[in-house]
């Protein structure tokens, strides 16, 4: 029997985990990759925990599943009452996060449900799961709530391990265990700070207690073992709290987590948190967003200037994007303006063709007009500033709750200050290449080419013999059991 262990890392860093793999100290996980199974992805937009877990257990982008955030309002249907409409206002980071399955689009496939011999350790996203198939939920919690605020986060990849170990005795088809350590040691510290490195350490011995009782049960060579993380990160010098940034403008702004505020003109939603989505005048239904012209215009936010102009000149903000039109988004920064637009349609999310045409500047750094596949686009900007951006923004849009203007950090900064207790010395979310790479690490031949972690879910499908649902994002780019052969 085929099975598939799909550990995720959250929050670690590609060249991080890389420097310690060949300094030695990753033993179990040199062993388990041999000389061809490291490699890289590149995640979603925001990079930030739950969202950036969509690819891996469902296939699905963040636009695809409607999950633009981890914190949304539903500008459609929210018209004011604060408390009466607090679920239109959606946060993942505390009460809410049970929302989560709920919210995804529901013709968007869970891998919980399209393999019922599954069980999942420390999940965000359970849908699909039954108790005993999330066993850990409840430690999960708790020790998230106690690692928060104590700064105390081994005890939650310990019991993830204890689970971990006693889930490979029980047949399970398909186990996804997450380790949350190494991103809470991270924000406390640096991507490569000491505790970082001690909780990859033991995660190593994880897998070498993991493969121990895989091989004494025999299955070891079917089973395929990957290890990824869902962002990476980089250390914040300066925080720009972007709600206060608006409400300095003269703007009435609504933020989390007090979301009353007296007649809002603003909505600022941060992520991880080095991006924002901003919703303009929130409390006045409407279908449609808001273009970068209105934005720019002085009644957008009942301010007296152009609140565009004025947040890209902040040295925080690398660029902000707004649909022109559907298929089409503006990006601009401080020195012009660009367009993305898809010139011909794919047959998901991540098929079509798409044209980058610099208007007034190169916001994104690409250098100049470019058109191509969605593919060619992950290849041509793999290791740019922003990797992958033009998919990334165009598939932002696709969301019904994206807000009206995406705010993008630059390497250093964040936007958020005031309530983020601890402070986080290091973060993510934006569109930067520290954020964007990952670790894609496998006991068969890695993927030698280019691929989004969205890739990863047809990939296992595949080496379970499981059949992959039409309407799903990610590709096949990467065969799973022909590495296996080959190895």
């Amino acid at each position: 029997m085929r099975r598939v262990i799909l550990l995720l890392v959250d929050g670690l860093r590609p060249d991080v985990a890389e420097n310690v793999l060949e300094a030695g100290a990753l033993p179990a996980l040199r062993i388990m990759t041999g000389v061809d199974g490291v490699a890289r992805g590149i995640t979603v937009f925001p990079s930030t925990t739950s969202v950036a877990y969509l690819p891996f257990l469902t296939g699905c982008t963040p636009g695809t599943a409607n999950i633009p955030s981890i914190r949304w309002l539903d500008r459609a249907r929210y018209a004011g009452r604060w408390w009466r409409e607090r679920e239109l206002v959606r946060s993942y980071c505390g009460y809410q996060a049970g929302r989560l399955d709920a919210d995804i689009a529901p013709e968007v496939p869970c891998i919980f449900e399209l393999v019922p011999e599954s069980l999942a350790i420390f999940t965000p996203v359970a849908r699909g799961l039954t108790p005993a198939r999330d066993p850990a939920s409840t430690e999960r919690k708790f020790w998230g709530a106690l690692a928060h605020y104590a700064e105390w986060h081994q005890p939650s990849d310990t019991a993830v391990t204890r689970h971990l170990l006693r889930a490979v005795d029980g047949g399970w088809r398909f186990i996804f265990a997450q380790f949350p350590a190494a991103d809470g040691y991270t924000h406390q510290s640096t991507p490569e700070g000491p505790k970082v490195l001690r909780a990859l350490r033991k995660v190593d011995d994880t897998v070498a207690h993991l493969r121990a009782r895989l091989a004494a049960r025999g299955e070891l060579e079917d089973t395929l073992i990957v290890l990824v993380s869902d962002h990476g990160a980089t250390t914040v010098h300066t925080h720009l709290d972007l709600a206060d940034w608006f409400r300095a403008q003269g703007v009435p702004t609504m933020s989390h987590p007090v979301i009353w505020e007296r007649n809002p003109q603003a909505a600022v939603m941060v992520a991880g948190n080095g991006s924002a989505m901003v919703y303009a005048r929130p409390g006045v239904p409407r279908a449609d967003r808001l273009p970068m012209s209105t934005l720019r215009t002085a009644e957008a936010f009942g301010a007296r200037h152009d609140v565009i102009a004025a947040l890209v000149a902040e040295p925080a903000v690398a660029f902000v994007a707004a649909e022109e039109r559907p298929g089409v988004v503006r990006v601009a920064d401080a020195a012009g303006e660009a367009l993305i637009e898809v010139t011909a349609p794919g047959d998901s999310a991540l098929g079509a063709t798409i044209a980058y045409q610099p208007v007034t500047g190169d916001p994104l750094a690409i250098g100049g007009p470019f058109a191509a596949s969605a593919g060619d686009w992950l290849e041509a900007t793999w290791d740019s500033t922003y990797p992958d951006a033009c998919v990334q923004l165009l598939d932002q849009f696709r969301a019904d709750r994206t807000g009206d203007l995406i705010v993008v950090g630059r390497e250093g900064y964040d936007f958020r200050k005031r309530f983020e207790i601890p402070e986080h010395k290091s973060g993510h979310g934006s569109m930067i290449r520290g954020h964007m790479q990952v670790p894609v690490w496998t006991s068969v031949v890695a993927p030698d080419t280019p691929i989004r972690t969205v890739d990863l879910f047809p990939a296992m499908l595949e080496w379970l013999g499981v059949a992959i649902p039409a309407g799903i994002d990610g590709r096949l780019s990467w065969n799973a059991g022909a590495a296996a052969t080959v190895a």
